[in-house]
């Protein structure tokens, strides 16, 4: 097992050995024993057989790793490290359709490289507060809307193969006239 991935297998064990937010996040049948199952669920699917959110979001990330190599092909736990390093904050914040959203939804794009990612979509992003264009794929200069506020929509997600990242920005124009050809 990659050392990053054991980290957020002892976020988990940690949460549910110490029961310290709400009691619905408790497993009221959680054991030692539970971890192995997590440990090998990557590679088993095969789990307690109990349901507690923390386990939940446990597997969820560990599902969308595997669904991300299998369209990508790329190992699976390679993905899941790429995202326990960037990981800043709580497990169950970060594990999310809009910060892993599915390879094959709309408005997610591959890319090999960060070279190929930026000469594909230029320097022309659409802001999807107001639709004006702006150079920064983040903030829009015209209205100050952010990518990473709180609402997220009408956002693309960038995702470049050989550095196992992804990001959420606004959609580049050249993509957008992409999809719409």
């Amino acid at each position: 097992m990659a050392k990053i991935k054991v980290k957020l297998l002892d976020d988990v064990i940690k949460g549910l050995e110490e029961k310290k937010d709400f009691p619905g996040r408790w497993c009221k049948d959680y054991k030692p024993s539970c971890r192995d199952y997590l440990v090998n669920y990557g590679d088993t699917q095969e789990d307690c057989g109990y349901k507690c959110e923390y386990c939940e979001k446990y597997k969820w990330a560990v599902d969308r790793a595997i669904h991300y190599g299998e369209k990508l092909n790329l190992p699976w736990n390679e993905i899941l490290a790429s995202w326990e390093e960037d990981r800043t904050y709580w497990f169950m914040n970060y594990y999310q359709e809009c910060e892993q959203p599915r390879i094959d939804s709309k408005d997610v794009f591959v890319f090999e490289s960060v070279k190929e990612m930026q000469e594909k979509c230029g320097s022309e992003f659409i802001c999807p507060s107001c639709g004006s264009i702006t150079a920064d794929p983040y903030e829009c200069t015209n209205c100050h809307w952010k990518s990473y506020g709180l609402l997220k929509f009408n956002l693309a997600f960038l995702y470049c193969k050989k550095e196992r990242k992804g990001t959420s920005c606004f959609m580049p124009k050249a993509l957008k006239k992409e999809i719409q050809a």
